[in-house]
């Protein structure tokens, strides 16, 4: 996928994959709160990562993000590194 996806779809996306892979529901969870209080560990993260990678097309090469990330955070990344390009 070459489009470039605004915040809230690639927030809905990884809380669909949270979703799918971890039965972990965030449909009512703000997008504020760090994914750790709602129960993603920094293993689940990277393969929450790994999935957007799948989904969007592109290896996401700078995967640089604060302590406890929030979903924000995270969509924030991704944005990034489309941006960048970084396709591998």
């Amino acid at each position: 996928m070459n489009q470039i996806w605004d915040e809230s779809e690639v927030i809905k996306e990884i809380k669909h994959i949270v979703l799918s892979t971890f039965n972990i529901d965030l449909s009512d969870k703000p997008d504020t709160m760090p994914i750790g209080d709602l129960g993603l560990d920094s293993m689940g993260i990277l393969d929450v990562i790994m999935s957007l990678e799948d989904v969007i097309g592109q290896n996401l090469n700078n995967i640089d993000l604060p302590k406890n990330p929030t979903l924000r955070d995270v969509a924030d990344m991704v944005i990034q590194n489309m941006q960048a390009g970084g396709h591998d």
